[in-house]
């Protein structure tokens, strides 16, 4: 066949090769990274938002500083996050936690929609979202870059450098350090101010590789620290103000731009620290030893009237460790699995806050034993796999009135996943079936408390029992000359779906009228098609498209599940100038975005009888890069956000009942490499 290679925007005509199978060292389950030219525009900005250009990703929101990834239609703790190969676990049971990744010092940004879930374990319902350093270079020298950035709307400023070398006088020894601090102020709608929205971050992580004959050990340790402040605008005094400021849908009050905090807020500390060695004890035998240890701490502050400020309502701290076993088959024709995996983690509410925990104490033991085989055969990739976990939450609380809840629950579930993946010239194809699970988590259980920042009370179930899903999803894609074509298409039957819906009463705090909350549980079913378009209209012109519908519904009811994203249609057209002089790699891309209306929804299950309009956002982005000379060159980017300053709500966004979403943005990243 004849094979088309673009670099640089240049057409290259390759030799004809003949194509006798697929490679093996590829994944059946094909993940979707992000681009390098994505990553660089997106500087500073959080994972979520890095995600959002890949198929089948959704963003849910907090306000703007707060985000999560939804694939497919899951979200949270139905997502598995992986850090250079280490499951995070962190306290995500709020609307108004991030995710504690830095991706700013991540080199590849990746998702696996397929439920991969007899490798990933429990809790990839959804999907896999992994951040990975990349591979430290070969180089002799001591090489890295150094990145300054600026965001417009919140006048956020920040950096992040990267240095790594391969150490010459030790043979094998290669290290790298890296670090990032950012803060922003408080965002702008396109008419207003949004009150203590701003962010602060500062990470760090430390690498070493060492290769000595047949052995590889890497080791590192990573320390993110956040802080976030938590739009305070729709406390209100009584009921009735509640819901005027509901209907209202903006703030009352504008307070001026502020760079800086005030209660409420909350600061969280994430700690790894990894050790891996790779063992390959034969020519196609491996066997690979894995030990993690994590610490997350979770403080959150709010106005006081006995205490002061400075004082948390809730202080956290949460204990994790791994400890994994893989042993490995890896031929031409198979790439076969066995692994042992043990989780441990223990949550602990620090004493002294005046205020009833919002979750109580608790250890959670998990134990599996997982295998999978991959088989090529000619133009197939065939796979299977089995998974058992063995998994028990004990949970021991104290409420406001002094009486004791929680208890002993076990949980055992089998795990499998079939698939096959069929390639040609022109053609590909890949199915995949996987039966996965996920146990109800603490806070969906045992939470009484509020949101933080935001007027929600929720209260968890006692007696849910654990999800179970079937995820079946296929692609076919399609090339021809100049131009690609695919379609992807998923359904999601899941048993004993938990989610939270309001139950339109009220609970009366010290701060004002909270809406209640309260975890369900339906049998549900989720299905989705991506039709994604790609064309070459010229050599340095092309043209991309996309179009993501999604549904979810109660099985028995047939009524919509809340927090499912409206159809959306992406548009991008990118031009590849010419080389001129130093300046190579320059391209300047148009993206358009049109989110519709959510149609499809059960009032009961929402705030508001009225779901936000139907809006299109148009952005702008211009690289280029720079070479001083064979090892030195910088990186220009810029970028418009919301170009025409549109005002508009997303759906997706939890604080649209009382505010809109970030207006225009003029964002720049300058990025020195050397």
């Amino acid at each position: 066949m004849a094979v088309d290679g673009q670099e640089d925007g240049r057409t290259i005509q390759l030799e004809e090769v003949v194509k006798k199978s697929v490679d093996i060292r590829k994944s059946i389950y094909n993940p979707q990274q992000v681009s390098e030219l994505t990553q660089s525009i997106s500087t500073g900005k959080d994972l979520a938002n890095q995600l959002k250009s890949l198929p089948g990703i959704q963003i849910r929101q907090s306000g703007a500083s707060v985000s999560k990834p939804i694939i497919d239609g899951l979200s949270s703790s139905r997502l598995v996050y992986m850090v250079d190969g280490v499951k995070l676990e962190n306290q995500d049971w709020a609307d108004a936690h991030s995710i504690e990744i830095d991706p700013d010092l991540a080199s590849n940004l990746s998702v696996l929609r397929g439920a991969e879930s007899v490798k990933f374990g429990s809790n990839a319902l959804g999907g896999v979202v992994s951040v990975d350093g990349g591979i430290i270079p070969k180089d002799k020298a001591i090489n890295g870059s150094a990145t300054l950035h600026y965001a417009g709307n919140t006048k956020g400023i920040g950096g992040h450098f990267k240095i790594q070398q391969n150490v010459d006088f030790l043979k094998g020894f290669r290290w790298r350090l890296s670090a990032n601090q950012t803060k922003k102020g408080d965002y702008h709608t396109a008419k207003y101010n949004v009150t203590n929205s701003g962010t602060s971050l500062a990470s760090y992580r430390a690498e070493v590789e060492y290769h000595i004959k047949n052995v590889e050990i890497e080791m590192f340790y990573s320390n993110y620290n956040s802080k976030q402040g938590n739009y305070f605008g729709a406390l209100t005094g009584n009921i009735e103000e509640f819901e005027e400021r509901i209907a209202q849908g903006q703030p009352l009050v504008i307070y001026p731009y502020s760079f800086n905090f005030q209660v409420p807020y909350q600061e969280s500390t994430h700690q790894i620290g990894n050790a891996v060695i790779n063992w390959k004890f034969a020519r196609q035998w491996s066997v690979k030893s894995q030990y993690t240890y994590q610490k997350n701490h979770r403080e959150e502050f709010d106005v006081r009237r006995s205490i002061s400020s400075t004082v948390p309502v809730q202080d956290m701290i949460l204990s994790a460790t791994h400890l994994n076993i893989n042993l490995e088959l890896k031929n031409k024709l198979l790439h076969s699995s066995l692994g042992f995996q043990i989780r441990n983690k223990e949550n602990y509410n620090k004493p002294g806050t005046g205020v009833v925990p919002a979750l109580p104490n608790y250890i959670y033991q998990e134990e599996s034993i997982y295998t999978h085989h991959t088989i090529s055969l000619n133009q197939w990739l065939l796979n299977a796999g089995l998974r058992y976990d063995w998994t028990l939450l004990n949970a021991q609380g104290v409420n406001f009135l002094g009486q004791k809840y929680g208890g002993n629950n076990n949980y055992s579930a089998v795990s499998s996943q079939v698939a096959a993946k069929f390639s040609t010239d022109h053609w590909d194809f890949n199915s995949s079936l996987s039966y996965g699970w996920r146990i109800p988590e603490s806070y969906e259980l045992y939470a009484n408390g509020k949101q933080h920042g935001i007027p929600i009370y929720y209260v968890g179930n006692k007696d849910m029992s654990a999800e179970k899903g079937l995820k079946w999803m296929n692609a076919i894609g399609f090339k021809v000359k100049n131009s690609t074509f695919e379609l992807q298409g998923f359904i999601n039957s899941i048993k004993n779906y938990i989610y939270a819906v309001p139950s339109h009463e009220y609970k009366q705090l010290f701060s004002g009228p909270a809406a209640i909350f309260q975890f369900k549980q339906r049998d549900a079913l989720l299905c989705g098609i991506d039709l994604i378009h790609s064309s070459f209209i010229s050599p340095k012109l092309e043209f991309k498209n996309r179009i993501s519908w999604i549904e979810g519904k109660e099985i028995e009811s047939k009524s919509p599940l809340p927090n499912i994203s409206p159809i959306r249609v992406n548009n991008h057209l990118i031009y590849q100038f010419p080389a001129f002089g130093k300046f190579e790699d320059s391209s300047i891309q148009v993206g358009h975005e049109w989110v519709g209306k959510k149609t499809s929804f059960n009032p009961d299950y929402e705030l508001s009888s009225q779901t936000p309009s139907a809006y299109h956002v148009l952005n702008l982005a211009v690289s280029t890069r720079y070479s001083i000379n064979q090892r030195l060159g910088v990186r220009l980017t810029a970028n418009v956000d919301n170009l025409f300053n549109t005002l508009y709500k997303n759906y997706l966004n939890l604080h649209r009942y009382f505010v809109h979403d970030s207006g225009r943005s003029i964002n720049v990243n300058v990025q020195f490499n050397f």
